[in-house]
């Protein structure tokens, strides 16, 4: 495992070098970032809410680091375990380190046609800490994907994205693969 995640970051680190000449970011202020995102799911059996701030900084046009948080409140109708209708509810915590590097971040400006955007490569680290069953446990998980960035003003991006999570454990609040993830930063 450690050897596929440090090929994944060399790929990562070699695809922040591409054309980088003549591509000034300005002040250290104008390259910090915020942003995130939060999903909401109502159901009859699940009611989920999740909040994911993030926080990061441009190293280079291509290429950001970055820092999220993550707050996630479920309450499943149904006891799975013991087959009742007893409510469980369950709280998430955590915290990630993520990077992502845009190969090509603006179509238009690389071939000329309308399109301001391009897709990135993502790649990121969440420390969880989950209270669901009367009990807390911590897991750690590994995410990687590709998706799209979507300039959406001087400063600010939409990005779609689809992660994998390669960590299989009991207390990912992501049940199945791939992870649909959308965000917004400024």
């Amino acid at each position: 495992m450690k050897r596929i995640l440090t090929t994944i970051l060399i790929v990562l680190l070699m695809g922040a070098g591409v054309s980088l000449q003549g591509q000034a970011l300005g002040s250290f202020a104008d390259r910090l970032y915020v942003g995130g995102s939060m999903g909401l799911s109502f159901g009859g059996r699940v009611t989920q809410i999740d909040l994911l701030p993030i926080a990061g900084v441009w190293l280079f046009r291509q290429w950001t680091l970055g820092v999220g948080g993550r707050y996630s409140f479920r309450n499943e109708r149904f006891n799975l375990q013991t087959g009742t209708l007893d409510s469980q509810t369950g709280h998430t915590w955590g915290a990630s380190a993520f990077t992502q590097v845009l190969p090509i971040p603006s179509l238009h400006d690389a071939f000329g046609i309308g399109i301001d955007g391009g897709p990135l490569l993502h790649a990121e680290y969440e420390r969880l800490w989950v209270a669901t069953h009367g009990a807390r446990r911590t897991t750690g998980l590994v995410l990687l994907g590709v998706g799209w960035r979507q300039r959406a003003g001087s400063r600010a991006a939409v990005c779609m994205m689809a992660l994998w999570n390669l960590t299989r454990t009991a207390y990912s609040p992501y049940p199945d693969n791939p992870v649909l993830r959308f965000c917004i930063t400024f």
